[in-house]
């Protein structure tokens, strides 16, 4: 009985970068950018302190699990499944592309209905729409 929440946290971690859950948890990261972001000192107008601070969101999300992977003790099925998972990302592009589309999707509410959205807001969340949008289209079409 003592190993079912590891199993159970396992099969949560596994599961959560399958579909749909992973275009879920991207759009709710993408709907908590700008709150998050609009909090650090910067000028309304001014792109690069956005695009400084999503690129380092997008680093964290590589370097977090990275770190937790090392640290913490997963279940070898959990760890293998990972394996597979960034094996597939080093061979196909697109498989990384593809996330930013729901992050990008989770901005757009923010474009479209926020006053208008800053400079920055503005830009990151048009190339993750049409970056990630190409992304997922590869992605689709190389996993057929």
């Amino acid at each position: 009985m003592a190993g079912k929440p590891t199993d159970s946290l396992n099969r949560f971690l596994i599961g959560i970068d399958s579909w749909p859950w992973s275009a879920t948890y991207r759009i709710a990261i993408g709907l908590g950018i700008p709150p998050v972001f609009r909090a650090l000192p910067a000028e309304r107008d001014s792109i690069w302190p956005f695009l400084a601070a999503f690129v380092g969101l997008l680093v964290a999300l590589r370097v977090v699990p990275l770190v937790l992977r090392r640290v913490l003790p997963f279940s070898a099925e959990a760890k293998q499944v990972w394996l597979e998972r960034r094996l597939l990302a080093r061979h196909h592009d697109s498989y990384q592309w593809q996330k930013l589309f729901w992050i990008g999707l989770g901005l757009l509410p923010y474009v479209v209905t926020d006053a208008g959205a800053r400079k920055g807001e503005l830009l990151v969340t048009i190339v993750c729409l049409i970056a990630g949008g190409l992304g997922l289209l590869l992605w689709r079409k190389d996993k057929t």
